[in-house]
C-alpha cells in the first residue's frame, strides 16, 4: 500500500511537465481536449482581425446606454459628479445652461472623436479597434441627444436669470416662471439655443449670470432649498392659506384691482402716514412699486431714501399696506431726523457709543466683521474686562481702532498682546496667554468693524434731489431726539448684521434674530405700523357690520388680523424689555434676580409667539437687510427653476473613460 502511494506520488511529479500530460490523461482516463484557444479565436468577433457590423453595433449600443451603466463602471466619479452638479445648480440655477452647453460641447467632441477613430482604424486596417471605437460614437451620440433635449430647459433658466437680474431680485413668482416657460416652449430649438448661448455672448447675459454667483444670492437660495427640504409642512401651510385667501371677499377684491388702483391706494396711505409722522413733502422718500415674487414684500433703503413695495405681495395677501407703509415710513422719518445732525456730531456720537459699550458692557453676541456665505458673519462672546483692561483698551480704541483702517490679524494681535501681558488679573479668566490675546483680538476687530460700519452709514441718504434748506438746524429738543435716534440706528444696523448666519442659520445655527427684532427702532416701527393697521382694520370692520347680511367670514378675517396686530405689538414691546434685561444680566451674571426676570419674559414671549402662529400666517413677516426688507416668514421654496443638465451622467462617463485611457 505504501509502495502504491509512492508510485502515485511519482506520477504526480510528472504531471508538472509537458511530457507528463498524456500520462496524466491516460492515468485519469480523461480524453485529450481540442485546442480551445484556437476555437475561441475563431468565434470571438471582437478579436478576429475583421470588421463586423454586428460587433460595431453592439459597441455603439453600449455607448448609447453608458448613462445607465456609468454608475456601475465609475461609481465614485459618477455619483460625485451628479451630486455636486445637482447641489451647484440648485444654489446657482444659471449653472444648468452653462454646464449644459459645456457638457453638450464635450459630447459633440466625443462624437467627432469616435467617428475620427473609426475612420482612422479602418484606414489602418485595424478593424477590431474600429469596432471598439463605436462605443465612443455611442457615448457622443447619447450625450449630444440629451444636450439637445435640454436646450429649452436651459433657455428657460437663462431667461429667468435675465429677468431676476433686471428686477434685481433673487426669486420669481410662479406666474413669471410660467410666462417664460410658455414663451420658450412655443419657440424653436434654435431660438432656445441662442437664448442659452447669450449668457456668454451678450452684456445682459453675462450680467445675469454673474449676479447669480453673488454670495447673498447663493445664501438665500441655500436657505430656500433647506426650507423646502426640512420645513415642507410650513411651506405647504402657507401655500394652502394663500389659495384660501384668493377665495375670500378681500382676496377677490385685490385680484380684481388694476395696478393703477393699487398705486392710488398706496399713495393715499403713504400721504397719511407721512402726515402723521410730520415729514414735509419735499423730504419724503420716493415710492417704487414693483412686481416681483410675492415673498419679497418691500423695504426702506436708507442709502437711496426709497421705499419699495411689491404689488404681487399685496395681491396674494402676504402683506397689508397700512402696516408696511407706516412701518417703513417710520424708518424713513428716523433717517431724516438723523440726516440733520452735523457729521462732526455723528463721529463724536459713534465714538462715545462704542466707548460706553466697553465701559458698561456689551450684548452677548458681537461680530468681528469677517465671515462667508456659509457660516455668515463670525460671532463671538465679548470678554469680561476688569477696570484696568477697560481703561487700557479704551485708550487703544481711541488711538488706533476708531479709524477707517483695515488691520491685519497680525496687526491686531500686536496691539492687544501688550495689554494682556501687563494685566495678570485679566489673565486669570483664561487658560493661557494665547487664549486671552485671541479674546481681546476679536474684540478689537469688532470695535474697528463697528466704527467703520457706523461711519459708512453716517452720511445718510443722497440729498442731491432734495431741498436741503428743509434740513434746518436742530433745536435743542430735536437734537436730543436726533442723538437718541442715531444711537438706536447704530444698534439697529449692528443687530441687522448679527442676523447674517449664512446657510448655517437655516439649521438654526449661528443666527441671532432676537438681537435685531427687539432693537428700539425696529420695535418703534412695528408699533407704528401695527397701530396704523389696526385703525384701518377697525374702520373696515365697522363699515362691514353696517351692511345687511354682511359676510361673516370676512368679519372673522378682520378680527383675526386685529388680534394678530395687537399680539405683535405686545410681543415686540416685551421682547425689547427682555433683550435689555438679558444684556444687563449678561454683564452682571451674579445678579440672580435679573436672570429670573429674563426667564419670565422669555416664557411670556414663547406663549405670545404660539398665539400669533395660531392665526393665519398670511402677512406674518420678518424684516431683513439694512433698515428692514419686509418679507413673509416662510419663503417660497423655489424662486427659480431648479434642474441639472440631462447629460451630466454621460459627461461623467466620458471624463472617467478619458481619464482611464491616459
Amino acid at each position: 500500500m505504501v509502495q502504491n502511494i509512492k508510485q502515485i506520488s511519482g506520477v504526480n511529479e510528472n504531471y508538472k511537465t509537458n511530457e507528463g500530460m498524456p500520462i496524466f490523461r491516460e492515468f485519469t482516463k480523461i480524453p485529450a481536449r481540442k485546442d480551445d484557444t484556437f476555437e475561441k479565436k475563431k468565434d470571438d468577433k471582437s478579436n478576429n482581425g475583421k470588421f463586423d457590423i454586428a460587433e460595431a453595433g453592439k459597441n455603439f449600443i453600449k455607448g448609447v446606454f453608458s448613462p445607465l451603466t456609468a454608475v456601475i463602471k465609475h461609481p465614485v466619479m459618477t455619483i460625485a459628479m451628479v451630486g455636486v452638479t445637482a447641489a451647484a445648480c440648485s444654489l446657482i440655477p444659471v449653472l444648468t445652461p452653462i454646464l449644459g452647453i459645456g457638457f453638450g460641447a464635450l459630447s459633440v467632441f466625443q462624437l467627432g472623436k469616435g467617428c475620427f477613430d473609426v475612420a482612422k482604424n479602418i484606414k489602418n486596417k485595424e478593424y477590431d479597434n474600429a469596432e471598439k471605437s463605436f462605443n465612443t460614437v455611442g457615448q457622443g451620440t447619447v450625450g449630444t441627444v440629451l444636450s439637445f433635449l435640454g436646450i429649452k430647459q436651459n433657455a428657460r433658466i437663462a431667461k429667468e436669470a435675465k429677468l431676476m437680474s433686471e428686477l434685481k431680485v433673487n426669486s420669481l413668482s410662479a406666474a413669471q416662471k410660467e410666462a417664460i416657460a410658455t414663451e420658450v416652449n412655443n419657440g424653436s430649438y434654435l431660438n432656445a439655443l441662442k437664448e442659452s448661448v447669450s449668457l456668454f455672448t451678450t452684456k445682459t447675459g453675462l450680467k445675469a449670470a454673474i449676479s447669480q454667483f453673488k454670495p447673498s444670492n447663493i445664501l438665500q437660495r441655500g436657505k430656500d432649498i433647506i426650507n423646502h427640504l426640512f420645513k415642507n409642512d410650513e411651506v405647504t401651510k402657507i401655500k394652502k392659506e394663500r389659495m384660501e385667501f384668493k377665495d375670500t371677499a378681500e382676496g377677490k377684491r385685490r385680484a380684481a384691482m388694476t395696478s393703477d388702483e393699487i398705486e392710488a391706494q398706496i399713495n393715499s396711505l403713504y400721504k397719511e402716514a407721512c402726515d402723521d409722522i410730520g415729514i414735509p413733502e419735499e423730504l419724503r422718500p420716493k415710492i417704487e412699486i414693483v412686481q416681483q415674487s410675492a415673498d419679497e414684500c418691500g423695504m426702506y433703503n436708507s442709502t437711496t431714501h426709497t421705499i419699495t413695495i411689491n404689488e404681487n405681495s399685496y395681491r396674494e395677501g402676504v402683506l397689508d399696506l397700512p402696516d408696511l407703509i407706516k412701518h417703513e415710513t417710520t424708518h424713513a422719518g428716523e433717517a431724516i431726523l438723523r440726516q440733520r445732525l452735523p457729521m462732526d456730531d455723528k463721529k463724536r456720537i459713534i465714538t462715545d457709543y462704542l466707548l460706553d459699550k466697553i465701559q458698561h458692557g456689551e450684548k452677548d453676541t458681537l461680530l468681528t466683521g469677517e465671515g462667508n456665505f456659509i457660516t455668515g458673519t463670525v460671532k463671538f462672546t465679548p470678554p469680561k474686562l476688569n477696570a484696568q483692561m477697560k481703561a487700557d483698551f479704551s485708550k487703544l480704541a481711541q488711538e488706533k481702532l476708531y479709524q477707517l483702517t483695515d488691520y491685519s490679524s497680525d496687526d491686531i494681535i500686536a496691539m492687544v498682546k501688550p495689554l494682556v501681558e501687563k494685566n495678570p488679573e485679566f489673565l486669570k479668566g483664561y487658560n493661557s496667554v494665547d487664549d486671552a490675546v485671541n479674546a481681546m483680538a476679536n474684540y478689537a476687530k469688532n470695535q474697528n468693524f463697528r466704527y467703520k460700519l457706523a461711519i459708512k452709514n453716517a452720511s445718510g441718504f443722497n440729498t442731491s434731489n432734495i431741498d436741503t434748506s428743509l434740513l434746518k438746524e436742530l433745536t435743542e429738543e430735536e437734537k436730543l431726539a436726533a442723538i437718541k435716534s442715531f444711537k438706536e440706528g447704530i444698534d439697529c444696523l449692528e443687530s441687522n448684521c448679527a442676523r447674517d448666519g449664512g446657510i448655517m442659520s437655516s439649521f438654526g445655527i449661528n443666527s441671532d434674530f432676537d438681537q435685531y427684532q427687539f432693537t428700539p427702532e425696529e420695535v418703534l416701527a412695528e408699533q407704528a405700523g401695527n397701530n396704523f393697521e389696526i385703525s384701518k382694520l377697525e374702520a373696515q370692520l365697522n363699515k362691514l357690520r353696517s351692511q345687511d347680511n354682511y359676510d361673516i367670514a370676512e368679519e372673522a378675517r378682520l378680527l383675526d388680523l386685529i388680534k394678530r396686530s395687537k399680539l405683535i405689538i405686545e410681543y415686540r414691546t416685551k421682547g425689547m424689555e427682555m433683550y435689555r434685561l438679558k444684556t444687563e444680566a449678561f454683564n452682571h451674571p451674579e445678579n440672580a434676580e435679573l436672570a429670573s426676570k429674563v426667564k419670565i419674559l422669555q416664557d411670556e414671549l414663547s406663549q405670545l409667539n404660539q398665539e400669533i402662529s395660531k392665526i393665519s400666517v398670511i402677512g406674518l413677516k420678518v424684516y431683513t437687510n439694512e433698515y428692514s426688507t419686509y418679507q413673509v416668514l416662510e419663503r417660497s421654496p423655489m424662486g427659480a427653476t431648479v434642474s441639472i443638465p440631462y447629460s451630466t451622467t454621460t459627461a461623467a462617463d466620458i471624463l472617467a473613460d478619458d481619464a482611464g485611457n491616459k
